[in-house]
């Protein structure tokens, strides 16, 4: 198929606005690193039938690896799956980052406050808390007797995870693509004394930004050849 200048002017153009968006996620990647539970963000190319590229954002949902840290609030989902939280003015998000805390009436919650599940309520005075793999939490206010059901942590799927939208502070928030959400019930993936680190792949990130580097850098030296090419013909015009 040819093209005329102005068309391969247009194609370049967008193909390097899809470039810079590659490269904004790829640097979105990296400053989460070390972010727990966070899932790595792909802008995959689309080609369309006059061959101009776009890109679609996708999720990598593939598990990070897990790190102990002894804390029995920590939580890890060694499965498929998001935790469901509530913000202050009641909004219902997602997250993998299970290094949860509590506030000052004692709930369960987020790095950000956000409650987590329905509401899991820990006595202060309590000696052990122990989360179960399917979520069930339970208190121990003396060790030689019964513990005390608080609360569940619920374990939620989509249908379509890579179509969740990342709303920042490592939460997430369902989309029509993304397909509505279901309860995740008789499972073991919740483990404790532990967190999910990132999925990042370092050298893959590295080798990707190179790529997209390169990229920018061929289709602006295309950009420059076509713009030598118009002067050419004005000046012959002239």
């Amino acid at each position: 198929m040819a093209y005329n200048l102005q068309g391969i002017v247009r194609k370049a153009s967008t193909n390097l606005t899809v470039e810079f968006d590659r490269l904004a996620y790829a640097t979105q990647n990296f400053a989460n690193v070390n972010t727990n539970g966070y899932k790595a963000i792909r802008f995959e190319d689309v080609i369309d039938a006059d061959g101009s590229v776009h890109g679609v954002e996708r999720i990598d949902t593939k598990t990070g690896d897990y790190l102990i840290t002894n804390n029995p609030l920590d939580i890890a989902l060694q499965g498929a799956g998001y935790i469901p939280v509530t913000t202050p003015n009641g909004e219902i998000r997602y997250t993998r980052d299970g290094a949860f805390m509590k506030n000052k009436e004692g709930y369960l919650v987020t790095k950000t406050g956000d409650l987590v599940g329905s509401g899991i309520k820990i006595d202060g005075s309590c000696v052990k808390i122990e989360i179960k793999p399917n979520g069930d939490v339970f208190t121990y206010k003396d060790l030689i007797k019964e513990p005390d059901y608080v609360g569940t942590i619920p374990v939620v799927q989509f249908e379509n995870p890579e179509a969740l939208k990342d709303v920042g502070s490592n939460e997430y928030i369902a989309t029509q693509n993304s397909g509505a959400m279901k309860l995740v019930e008789d499972h073991n993936y919740i483990k404790q004394h532990g967190i999910e680190r990132s999925n990042i792949d370092v050298i893959s990130e590295i080798y990707m930004v190179s790529r997209i580097n390169a990229s920018i850098l061929a289709t602006t030296s295309l950009m420059k050849a076509v713009d030598q090419m118009y002067q050419q013909a004005i000046n012959i015009t002239e």
